[in-house]
């Protein structure tokens, strides 16, 4: 997960609210446990010492929020600012959260949403296609030729130039709606592409575009007759496709840098607040079912983090005060553009997958040790298919 939506959050002051909510709104008193929900938050908030001015602006953008077609939820993050975070959920979140509190619970407001991720989707035919990118309300039209584009049957030089001409327009028609994708695409820093259309269209489309865009089309199947009413469904499998990949490449680096003695991969808490405090972290794992409830100290600046105070007297930080650890380890790693993989994802490593492979070669080794009557080996970075404190990162420079 990219943490860029976070950065409101990250760089102001606190204290901070933080709403994680049911808006389900699918039956006839929908409207009325709209507004019980509102007031117990408004209750929570009071009584835990959140001021009016940041009540109010959290009602208020509940109230003001749209309306879920069903089931759905929404996540809030406000200060004496304002609301910094307001999430959209498309499903109700495992569980509410209202606190007020020094630090954002960033811990439950990224297990509750899922990034987004921008798409295009293009519909292709023979005559051109239609190009629906992040923004838009309405598809972009390209047409080019639409003469000749049906094949004849039939024998003979005549027919084969007309088949040679059809091509040909098939490849210009083609070739237009590659570029208009392309820039689509670059313009709204899409990671994926969706491409519907018979199989044959889609084929010479795909060929026709630059790597950039090619490289990131999803392979979604049936894609060929899908209806306006499928097209939400494609489009969430592509989304899915790709941050399974991402989150898999993410942890598989991690995996490859932990055995390797260069220190670019870190686990266990202290090493990953050090990391954190030098700005060094590129991606930080989080094993929820190992996860650390410790604290650490914070200053004034999201980045001061220490396990020891001695560490924030070191950088001469002020407001020196203990904070929930990894809520605070995930503020300041938003405020330096890292990323969040989540390993209790059922796309990542959970089940029968890298963890347990994991685990699985660390009781091999013991095994053997035990039956040669050698000493057991140290167990590995990641035994038992836990991290240390359930958090680790990967470094962009070792410290």
């Amino acid at each position: 997960m990219r943490l860029d939506w976070l950065r409101d959050a990250c760089a102001a002051p606190g204290p901070f609210a933080t709403v994680v909510l049911d808006v389900t709104h699918d039956t006839e008193d929908a409207a009325r446990q709209d507004e019980l929900r509102r007031h117990g938050v408004r209750e929570e908030l009071t009584g835990q010492g959140a001021p009016e001015s940041v009540v109010e602006a959290v009602d208020g953008a509940l109230a003001s929020g749209p309306t879920p077609d069903g089931t759905g939820g929404r996540v809030l993050v406000a200060a004496a600012k304002g609301v910094l975070v307001d999430a959209e959920l498309p499903a109700p979140p495992r569980a509410a959260v209202t606190t007020w509190s020094p630090l954002p619970d960033l811990t439950s407001v990224t297990e509750a949403v899922r990034e987004e991720v921008p798409v295009v989707v293009v519909r292709i035919d023979d005559k051109g296609g239609e190009v629906l990118a992040p923004g838009d309300t309405e598809p972009e039209e390209v047409r080019g030729r639409d003469h000749p584009v049906h094949k004849v049957r039939g024998g003979g030089v005549s027919t084969l130039n007309m088949q040679e001409r059809v091509e040909e327009t098939w490849r210009e028609n083609t070739a237009d709606v590659a570029a208009r994708v392309d820039a689509r695409v670059r313009a709204s820093a899409a990671r994926a592409l969706v491409v519907l259309g018979d199989s044959q269209a889609r084929s010479r489309l795909v060929d026709a575009l630059p790597e950039r865009s090619a490289r990131i089309v999803a392979e979604v199947e049936h894609t060929g007759g899908a209806s306006p009413d499928a097209l939400p469904d494609t489009v969430a499998a592509a989304v899915e496709d790709v941050l399974d990949t991402e989150r898999r490449g993410a942890w598989e680096h991690y995996r490859q840098l932990a055995g390797r003695p260069d220190g670019q991969a870190v686990t266990g808490l202290a090493d990953v607040v050090a990391a954190v405090r030098a700005e060094a972290v590129d991606t930080l794992f989080l094993d929820p079912a190992t996860l650390t409830d410790g604290e650490v100290w914070a200053g004034s600046e999201p980045t001061h983090l220490g396990v020891q105070r001695e560490e924030l007297e070191a950088l001469n930080a002020g407001d020196a005060r203990r904070v929930p650890a990894v809520p605070a380890v995930i503020r300041a790693l938003a405020c330096q553009g890292g990323q969040l993989v989540r390993l209790d994802d059922p796309t990542v490593v959970r089940g029968k997958d890298r963890l347990d492979d994991a685990r699985q070669a660390d009781e091999e080794a013991r095994a053997a040790a035990d039956a040669t009557g050698e000493e057991a080996p140290e167990p590995g970075l990641l035994a038992h298919g836990e991290l240390a404190d359930g958090v680790g990162a990967t470094l962009r420079f070792p410290i």
